[in-house]
């Protein structure tokens, strides 16, 4: 029996295997080479990629970059996510059409609502069209041609597209803590603010682990978004780790460094993901 569960799982591995644990080991190998991409030699660096990263301030600037992009959109996901489930945890007409239309911009392609986007928030798009014809001219703004403006319209766009999602897995949580708990607290005199903090809130902590280290890793490899809306830009204002690994890899044919930077990207994220599963596990007991 034991032999035959075994056929089950080794496609499961292999795949697992074949898709992760291997470009892990060869972006790991890549990165103490100088590989540009094209030729078929390359030699070993050693750690000269991780010295070099170390002092670009290039890769400095689209980690600053990054750490803004995650915490604003972390905070703002999760808070605004749990708050939309619980309006719309209760029965009604148009509960399932308020959920659908939040969820609806998750399933949507991220590249084509970011060119819809661009549209909205370039200097001549929809917006400030809007504006100048509403008379209010003095809010035209650059919003994705500006530094500042460009990385706080990345973090919106984000945050429209994701919130949804994350609303998604609160609600199925809620939906989990019994009704009885509820109404013992209302017994004991509980008002709706105690409810939330001594009921909701411990019963749904497994949910806000899983959403906040989901959050963290999507944002600490933003791509798309950053690509459409306003291709690093302007300069190298706007660019995240991940684009500039792109970057590094094919724009520059250096992808022994960009590799370097991938590994650094990878251990980064594992280390979050480590440190928020064992405090959540401390908070939960």
């Amino acid at each position: 029996m034991k032999r035959k569960s075994i056929f089950f799982v080794v496609p499961a591995f292999l795949i697992y295997t074949i898709l992760l644990i291997v470009p892990i080991i060869g972006a790991f190998f890549l990165s103490l080479t100088d590989w540009n991409g094209i030729s078929a030699q390359f030699h070993f660096v050693g750690v000269k990629n991780y010295l070099a990263m170390l002092s670009d301030k290039r890769f400095f600037n689209a980690l600053g970059n990054t750490v803004k992009i995650t915490v604003c959109v972390c905070v703002v996901v999760n808070v605004g996510g749990l708050a939309l489930a619980i309006l719309l945890n209760q029965s009604g007409k148009l509960t399932k059409v308020f959920r659908s239309i939040f969820f609806l911009p998750y399933v949507l392609s991220t590249v084509a609502i970011s060119f819809v986007w661009m549209s909205i928030l370039s200097y001549t798009g929809i917006l400030n069209s809007f504006l100048e014809w509403a008379g209010l001219s003095g809010l035209v703004n650059d919003f994705i041609g500006n530094a500042h403006n460009a990385i706080i319209s990345i973090c919106v766009v984000e945050i429209w597209r994701t919130v949804g999602f994350y609303m998604v897995i609160y609600l199925a949580y809620l939906q989990t803590v019994p009704t009885e708990l509820y109404e013992a607290c209302m017994i004991d005199g509980g008002s709706p603010r105690q409810q939330f903090w001594y009921v909701t809130l411990p019963m749904i902590t497994p949910g806000i682990t899983i959403c906040v280290i989901m959050s963290i890793m999507t944002e600490m490899r933003q791509y798309d978004i950053v690509k459409v809306l306003t291709n690093g830009g302007p300069g190298y204002s706007t660019e995240t780790i991940a684009y500039n690994i792109v970057t590094q890899a094919f724009g520059n044919n250096m992808l022994g460094y960009s590799s370097a930077i991938a590994v650094f990207l990878f251990v980064l994220i594992a280390g979050i993901s480590v440190f928020q599963i064992k405090a959540s596990k401390r908070l939960e007991d």
